[in-house]
């Protein structure tokens, strides 16, 4: 437990003044664990970890970390008590499958849903690549080694009939995958993220590029054999030369928790994410996408904690 005392010692110098009489106020903190450092998790997991401790008798710290599956790890292991991830990786960590299989955490439980994580195939604009099943072949980036963009590239690719082992693989990150393509060393990235995307903005702006549709097939087969799947529209004209809409498919990034949280701490969180989303719109864009009314939809047979569950049967969302 050394990693959360060091986190709550960093929380308690930066927001707090005097860590052992805050310790003494909050008790034991909870350890929000979120992303990388440049992405949306990190910065984002720093302002509500900020606002739930101003707001809470109730410290809570967040860190830093590799993302989903790592954030799921430490729950497990109890050196967390909230998480960022998507709900492919919560479902994949509730029924011991995927990265979690022999090591199944049961303990996981649902917050709130915030955002659609959208796949954008992004490929360079070549008459040879016009549909996914184009990319046989060519160089693709499935994401960071280890993230839920590399396991949906894989799902992504392969229900358009292309495997692994049919393209050279790469695993970086965005930031990365657009230096690559910016190079011509690659021919296609999946730009995992909500929409719109700064790093598909970035591309699109600074390069000749395009964002692929999905196969109507490939989309019925993501939907029906992954639950945490929906389709997903990206309207026309969300990013440069994009005259049509294009029809991809997102799922959910969320908040889970350990079921171990008491119910009342739960529901404060709940609650405080939830009647502060205005708050956050200021300094958070991707907060405009934050609907409560959509919180529950998408989380693949994941239970929901008591305490989120008491506040959405409050606010309607639930009967």
């Amino acid at each position: 437990m050394k990693r959360n005392l060091f986190v709550t010692v960093l929380l308690c110098l930066g927001l707090l003044m005097g860590c052992q009489s805050n310790v003494e106020r909050y008790g034991e903190p909870l350890i929000f664990t979120t992303g990388t450092t440049t992405g949306v998790f990190y910065s984002l997991g720093a302002g509500l970890s900020t606002l739930w401790t101003k707001e809470m008798e109730q410290l809570v710290a967040s860190q830093a970390s590799n993302g989903s599956v790592e954030n799921l790890n430490l729950m497990s292991k109890g050196e967390a008590n909230l998480a960022f991830t998507t709900v492919n990786i919560a479902y994949d960590a509730y029924n011991g499958e995927g990265s979690f299989k022999g090591k199944q955490y049961d303990g996981v439980r649902i917050l709130a849903n915030l955002y659609p994580n959208v796949s954008h195939i992004v490929v360079v604009d070549d008459e040879d690549i016009q549909s996914i099943e184009d990319l046989k072949g060519k160089s693709f980036v499935f994401g960071a080694a280890g993230s839920s963009t590399e396991l949906e590239s894989k799902l992504v690719l392969e229900a358009h009939g292309v495997s692994i082992d049919d393209v050279n693989a790469n695993y970086v990150g965005f930031t990365e995958a657009t230096d690559l393509i910016r190079n011509g060393q690659v021919d296609g990235v999946n730009i995992y993220s909500g929409v719109p995307a700064a790093a598909t903005t970035e591309l699109i702006s600074t390069i000749d590029s395009k964002v692929l549709s999905f196969s109507p097939d490939a989309i019925d087969q993501l939907v029906k054999d992954y639950p945490w799947n929906f389709e997903y529209v990206i309207e026309a004209n969300t990013y440069d030369k994009q005259p049509e809409p294009i029809t991809t498919v997102g799922q959910y990034s969320t908040i889970v928790i350990d079921e171990s949280v008491s119910e009342d701490a739960a529901y404060r969180l709940t609650k405080l994410l939830w009647e502060n989303v205005d708050e956050l719109k200021k300094s958070y864009s991707i907060a405009n996408q934050f609907d409560p009314q959509k919180a529950i939809e998408g989380t693949a047979g994941v239970p929901l904690h008591p305490g989120a569950e008491k506040y959405y049967k409050e606010i309607g969302v639930l009967e």
